[in-house]
């Protein structure tokens, strides 16, 4: 990041923060979005630029683990690489961490609960109507289900997270940037992180990993409307 992009990002940020609340007209606020989102087109600024500063470091979040039926576990890699975060699980203990930008943390942890919420309540829906048999038959089923939608999910994430052939220099200053203050974060809690082994399964109820697949397909991955994580919105079903 130049300083003449720093100062191109604070003068952004000046024009968006002009509202009636802070003290302007309705005149003067409503003059200033227009410039502030021309200024972004022409400067190609993103919403997310826009949220980093030279100063914000990435801090290490801790969540409660429990995830008796894998979905957040098959989900965490792809979710990761599309917000642009790191976590991990303790072996033994039922905690994971995130670290990050906290703007890209609260996301992550948002999308993560959401997406397992949204699994759960496509594998029910799917059981009403589908899902027969013995106990065992069953939970090969909704272990199938779970895999083929935890699967299909995050291979549309990794697609999304791949940068757009047309990236710009800013874009890729971006992402080092973000990727640096992990790295710091991580080296300065001591923390050492090493590679995780690939999952191997097996599928049983082909029926039910497909339809876990059909199911991967609606899911959207927006940002929450509310709250800090409303500033960025990205595209879903």
């Amino acid at each position: 990041m130049t300083q003449e992009r720093d100062k191109l990002l604070e003068k952004i940020r000046a024009l968006l923060s002009k509202t009636i609340e802070a003290g302007c007209t309705e005149g003067e606020a409503m003059a200033a979005l227009p410039k502030a989102r021309a200024m972004m087109e022409l400067h190609e600024v993103t919403d997310e630029e826009l949220q980093l500063t030279k100063e914000e470091k990435a801090t290490v979040h801790y969540y409660e683990a429990r995830d008796p039926h894998g979905v957040k576990h098959g989900l965490a890699f792809a979710i990761n690489k599309f917000v642009g975060t790191q976590s991990w699980s303790y072996r033994g203990e039922d905690k994971r961490a995130t670290c990050g930008l906290s703007a890209d943390v609260e996301f992550a942890e948002w999308l993560l609960e959401a997406l397992d919420a949204f699994v759960k309540r496509e594998y029910v829906r799917y059981a009403i109507t589908a899902a027969s048999g013995e106990s065992n038959e069953r939970r090969a089923a909704m272990r199938n289900f779970i895999q083929g939608c935890t699967i299909r999910i995050s291979e549309r994430l990794l697609e999304l997270a791949q940068p757009p052939k047309q990236q710009t220099a800013n874009a890729r200053a971006l992402v080092v940037t973000k990727q640096a203050a992990i790295d710091e974060c991580l080296k300065a809690a001591g923390i050492t992180l090493g590679r995780s082994r690939a999952s191997t399964f097996n599928v049983r109820d082909h029926g039910a990993y497909e339809a876990g697949k059909a199911a991967g397909e609606r899911a959207s991955f927006g940002r929450p409307v509310t709250g800090k994580s409303a500033i960025l919105r990205i595209g879903g079903k």
